[in-house]
């Protein structure tokens, strides 16, 4: 009994137009298993919800985050503590480029 071979694409890329990749830089989300290095799929049209990984851009400067809703504010929260949250505010200048759907993490050998 073989199995028809596995299309990465089609187990991981839902909505093609607005799927895009990213490599990880630094283990500032290690402990949710984005490892330095990793390659992020990110989508585009997934709506960003509380707890949810998003690469976004602050001042233009993109970060791996989970986004956090407490009572009416947001945060994006980083694993590690020595990174700070970084608190929405309405005059924040931030863009949210998607929420990351699957992370590959490569094994050294």
């Amino acid at each position: 009994h073989l199995q028809k071979p596995l299309d990465l694409e089609e187990l991981i890329v839902h909505r093609p137009a607005a799927t895009f990749y990213v490599r990880a830089e630094g283990n500032a989300m290690k402990a949710s298993g984005v490892h330095d290095g990793d390659i992020l799929v990110v989508d585009r049209s997934v709506h960003p919800t509380d707890g949810a990984i998003v690469i976004a851009a602050i001042e233009e400067e993109p970060v791996i985050r989970r986004l956090v809703k407490r009572g009416s504010r947001l945060f994006l929260i980083s694993d590690d503590a020595r990174f700070e949250p970084i608190s929405i505010h309405p005059d924040t200048n931030w863009l949210i480029w998607g929420v990351v759907t699957h992370v590959i993490h490569r094994y050294e050998t």
